[in-house]
C-alpha cells in the first residue's frame, strides 16, 4: 500500500521538478576555454530544456528523457576574466553566476595533495600565512574540493562547491594544487579552475575500477574493510570522487599519491599505467596530459621500499605518452625525516606547472625536466655516469653526494662524484682493484642528494642494479 501511495507522489514530483544540476555546475565555476563543454542534469520528464550562455547569442535547447535526465554540448570562447552567466529552464529558471572561462585541471591523490594551507597537526605549510594574507578573491583562481566519499553505497557522490581564492577560502585550498594554478596563471594570464579530488591515506587501488584489479594478487579486493578504515577500500574513490566528473571538460591531470602503496611497490608501475589509461578513457581524451609527483623522502620502516616505489612511479610515467614527473628529493629537510607531509609545497606546484607550460602549453623556453640516469661505463679506476636532461651541466658543488657503489659482494659503500669531461656526466673515482658492478643515488627511503641541473632541478634517484637488498 505504501508503494502504491508513493508512485503517484514521485510521478507528480517529476512533473513539477525544476532543473537540478550536479554540484560541479554551480556558481564560481571555471570552464575550459576553446572547447566543447557539456551541461547536464535533471528536469521535468520529456520536456524542453532551454539554455542561454552570456558568451554566445545562440539559444540552446534539448529534450529531457522520461527519467528527467538531459545533456547538451556548448562551445566556449577564448579565456578571459569577464564574468559570465548560464541560465537553464524547463519552465522554472535557474542561473549559474560568476562563471569564468579559462584552464581547468584535475588534481588528485592522497594526503600530500589533499594538504591544505591549514596544514596538519604539527605539520604546517611553509609560508602559509603569507600566501593566505596575499590571496585575492578576484584573481580568477577557483577550486572545487570534492567531498571525500569512501562508502560502498555512497549517496555523497561528486559533491563539492567552487570557491574563489579569497583569504577566507584559501586555508581550505590544496596547497600543491593552488601553487600549480598560481604559476599557470602567472604565465598564461587566464583564469584557472582546479577540481581537487583527493583522499588522505587512499591507495592507488581506491582510484581504479574493479576490472583493473582482478588479476592482481597483492591486494585482496574481497576483504571486508570497516567504515573506520574506509580510505583503504578499492574502487570507491574512482566511483564516488572521479567518475562523476567524467563529463566536465578538463585540460589535464596532476597525481600525487604513492605513500600508501610503499608495501606493494612491485605492481605500482603497471597500476599507474592502468590508472592513466582508465582516467583518460573516463574523460574521453586519450591524449590527456598526466603529471606525477614523486613521493618525498621519509623514514619508512622497511629499508628501501619507498625507493622502489619511487622507481616504479618513474618507470610507470616513462612508459606512457604525454606524461611528466616531478622529483622531490631536494624538497625535504633533514629535520623532516619523520614527517610524511613535508612543508615545501610551492616548489612542487611550480615544477608541475613547468611541465604543463612546456608540454601542454608549448612554452619551449621553460626548463621542466629533472636530470635522470642514462647509462654508465668504466674508465680505468673511475665510473663515468651519463645523464639525460642536463645538456648544460650541473650546478656547481665541491662534491656531489648521495651516491653508493657496490662490487660483487653486493655491499654498498658511500661514494662522491665530480663533474666529468662532458657536461652531462659525473665521475666516481674508485681505489685500485675495486671493481664496481652497481651504482645507486639516493636509493633509500630517506636520503638527500645535492645533484641538480643548472636550472635547479634535482637528479631523479636511481639504481643500476635489480638486486633485492
Amino acid at each position: 500500500m505504501r508503494f502504491a501511495l508513493l508512485v503517484p507522489f514521485l510521478f507528480g514530483f517529476m512533473l513539477n521538478a525544476k532543473v537540478v544540476l550536479p554540484d560541479v555546475l554551480s556558481d564560481n565555476m571555471v570552464i575550459q576555454q576553446n572547447s566543447t563543454i557539456k551541461l547536464w542534469g535533471t528536469a521535468k520528464a520529456k520536456t524542453t530544456v532551454n539554455i542561454k550562455v552570456s558568451w554566445s547569442t545562440i539559444d540552446y535547447n534539448c529534450r529531457s528523457e522520461k527519467n528527467g535526465q538531459w545533456q547538451i554540448s556548448i562551445r566556449t570562447n577564448a579565456a578571459s576574466f569577464q564574468k559570465h552567466a548560464i541560465t537553464i529552464s524547463d519552465g522554472k529558471l535557474i542561473t549559474i553566476q560568476n562563471v569564468l572561462i579559462g584552464e581547468v585541471w584535475l588534481c588528485s591523490g592522497q594526503s600530500n595533495m589533499e594538504m591544505s594551507f591549514n596544514g596538519f597537526k604539527n605539520q604546517p605549510i611553509a609560508d602559509a600565512n603569507y600566501y593566505i594574507s596575499n590571496a585575492k578573491k578576484e584573481s580568477g583562481i577557483r577550486m572545487l574540493n570534492v567531498i571525500k566519499s569512501a562508502s560502498l553505497n555512497s549517496k555523497v557522490v561528486g559533491k563539492g562547491n567552487w570557491l574563489d581564492s579569497s583569504p577566507e577560502n584559501l586555508p581550505l585550498f590544496s596547497a600543491t594544487a593552488y601553487f600549480f594554478a598560481l604559476r599557470l596563471q602567472a604565465q598564461l594570464n587566464v583564469p584557472v579552475g582546479i577540481i581537487n579530488s583527493s583522499y588522505g591515506g587512499s591507495s592507488i587501488e581506491g582510484w581504479l575500477s574493479p576490472g583493473n584489479l582482478e588479476r592482481y594478487t597483492d591486494f585482496d579486493t574481497k576483504q571486508t574493510i570497516p567504515d573506520s578504515m574506509s580510505w583503504q577500500r578499492p574502487y570507491v574513490m574512482y566511483q564516488n570522487m572521479l567518475k562523476p566528473y567524467r563529463d566536465y571538460v578538463i585540460n589535464g591531470i596532476v597525481w600525487y599519491q604513492g605513500e600508501s602503496n610503499v608495501g606493494r611497490y612491485g605492481t605500482y608501475a603497471q597500476k599507474l599505467q592502468e590508472l592513466i589509461y582508465l582516467w583518460r578513457y573516463t574523460f574521453n581524451n586519450a591524449d590527456l596530459p598526466f603529471y606525477v609527483v614523486e613521493i618525498a623522502p621519509y623514514l619508512y620502516d622497511e629499508f628501501d621500499q619507498a625507493a622502489k616505489l619511487r622507481e616504479a612511479q618513474f618507470q610507470g610515467v616513462n612508459l606512457m605518452y604525454n606524461t611528466g614527473y616531478v622529483c622531490t628529493n631536494d624538497l625535504v629537510n633533514e629535520s623532516e625525516a619523520n614527517n610524511i607531509h613535508p612543508s615545501q609545497k610551492k616548489p612542487i606546484g611550480d615544477r608541475l606547472a613547468s611541465l604543463a607550460l612546456h608540454d601542454t602549453y608549448h612554452l619551449d623556453t621553460i626548463h621542466a625536466y629533472s636530470p635522470c640516469f642514462d647509462h654508465f661505463c668504466l674508465s680505468n679506476d673511475s665510473i663515468v655516469l651519463h645523464f639525460k636532461n642536463c645538456d648544460d651541466g650541473f650546478q656547481f658543488q665541491q662534491e656531489f653526494v648521495g651516491f653508493e657503489v657496490a662490487d660483487s659482494t653486493k655491499s654498498f659503500i658511500s661514494a662522491s662524484a665530480t663533474v666529468g669531461i662532458d657536461k652531462n656526466t659525473l665521475v666516481i673515482k674508485m681505489g685500485n682493484g675495486y671493481v664496481p658492478l652497481a651504482v645507486r643515488y639516493c636509493f633509500k627511503n630517506f636520503q638527500l642528494g645535492n645533484v641538480k641541473s643548472t636550472y635547479g632541478l634535482p637528479l631523479v634517484p636511481f639504481r643500476t642494479d635489480d638486486w633485492d637488498n
